[in-house]
């Protein structure tokens, strides 16, 4: 596994850093936003590469920020690479980690078979970031009802 910049730049966005991560036949592309970190994955993931993939996620996934992993991009995704994402997708659940995962082709082969995996799947990249946002929104809002709970209550006059 390797890392180093980017050397092409995405016309998709314009991120704030950009690296690639050479995950022996997959490559994850890092793009730090500001309401989260968008994983992209290219190339293929099989039993060959999934543990290396899913030691580069984790890494992120230690940064406590919302992560978007988008997997549209995939040529192959084998079924160890499907179960390594339901494991990491557990992972984060427990973690309380909010993520999203882009679909495409590969992974949609795989999910017409397994249906009721509870992958929170979305369509792109730009729905994954707005349910990103809708989520750290919705938790600030808890958070400061939570908070006005615990103040002293005064009466009105």
């Amino acid at each position: 596994m390797t890392a180093s910049p980017n050397p092409r730049p995405d016309p998709r966005w314009e991120p704030r850093s950009r690296y690639v991560i050479d995950c022996a036949g997959a490559h994850v592309h890092v793009h730090a936003r500001s309401v989260a970190t968008v994983l992209r994955i290219e190339g293929d993931i099989d039993a060959s590469n999934t543990d290396l993939v899913a030691q580069v996620i984790r890494r992120f996934a230690r940064l406590n920020a919302p992560l978007v992993l988008d997997v549209s991009e995939l040529d192959f995704l084998g079924s160890t690479g499907l179960r390594t994402l339901l494991l990491l997708n557990e992972e984060h659940r427990q973690a309380q980690l909010h993520c999203n995962v882009v679909s495409g082709a590969a992974l949609r082969r795989l999910t017409r078979v397994v249906t009721g995996h509870g992958l929170p799947v979305v369509d792109s990249v730009p729905e994954a970031m707005q349910n990103t946002h809708e989520f750290i929104h919705a938790r600030r809002r808890l958070r400061t009802g939570l908070a006005r709970q615990g103040e002293p209550q005064h009466k009105a006059p």
